[in-house]
C-alpha cells in the first residue's frame, strides 16, 4: 500500500511538471525552432502580460514581466507563446497563429475582426520554416515556393481543387496535408 502511495505521488508530481505551460517571447526564428523563450514564465505559478497594442495599430508589443515593462518592436522579434500553448508569429503589425510549429511548411491562421454586420474573416498563410516570408496560402504561391518540385505541383493539383482546401489537416498522419504531400515528393 505504501509503495502504491509513493508511486502515485511521484506520478502526480511528474505529470504536473510535464503538463505545465510556459509563456514568453521568441526573439528570433532560431529561438522559435529551439523553443527558447525570453521573458518566460511558468503559467501555473507566475503571471505576466503580453499586450499586442493592436487596437492603436502600434508597431510594438508591451511585455510586463517581473514588474518591469518592456516594449519590443514587432518587426524585430519573431513572435510569442501564450499560456494556452499557442504560438504566434509577427509579420508587419499583425500576429498569426502558427498551426503546425514542427512541420517544414509552417501554416498560419489570421483572423480579421469583423465590423458590426460582418462575420470574422479567417485567412491562411504559410512560410518555409520560421525564416521564410509569410505569404498567402494559395496553390500558386506553394508552387512558386518549390519551383523545381514538379511532383509536388502535380500532387497539389491532384489533391486540391481550390485554395480554400489547402489548410486541411490529415488526422490519420497527424499533419497538414500540404506537408504530407511535400514529404511524399522529396
Amino acid at each position: 500500500m505504501k509503495n502504491r502511495f509513493i508511486f502515485f505521488s511521484i506520478f502526480s508530481v511528474a505529470t504536473f511538471f510535464a503538463s505545465a505551460q510556459n509563456s514568453g517571447v521568441y526573439m528570433n526564428a532560431s529561438d522559435f525552432a529551439s523553443g527558447k523563450l525570453t521573458y518566460e514564465i511558468n503559467c501555473s505559478t507566475e503571471k505576466h502580460k503580453i499586450k499586442l497594442n493592436e487596437f492603436l495599430n502600434m508597431d510594438y508589443i508591451t511585455v510586463v514581466h517581473d514588474k518591469q515593462t518592456h516594449q519590443l518592436q514587432k518587426n524585430k522579434i519573431f513572435g510569442y507563446k501564450d499560456c494556452n500553448d499557442i504560438n504566434y508569429r509577427f509579420a508587419g503589425n499583425s500576429h498569426y497563429v502558427i498551426l503546425n510549429p514542427t512541420e517544414k511548411i509552417l501554416l498560419y491562421k489570421h483572423t480579421m475582426n469583423a465590423s458590426k454586420n460582418q462575420k470574422e474573416a479567417v485567412n491562411y498563410y504559410f512560410s518555409l520554416s520560421g525564416t521564410g516570408e509569410v505569404q498567402a496560402l494559395t496553390l500558386m504561391n506553394l508552387k512558386r515556393a518549390f519551383p523545381d518540385n514538379h511532383k509536388l505541383h502535380d500532387a497539389l493539383d491532384a489533391e486540391f481543387t481550390s485554395d480554400d482546401q489547402l489548410a486541411q489537416y490529415d488526422s490519420f498522419h497527424k499533419q497538414y496535408k500540404v506537408n504530407r504531400l511535400l514529404e511524399s515528393t522529396i
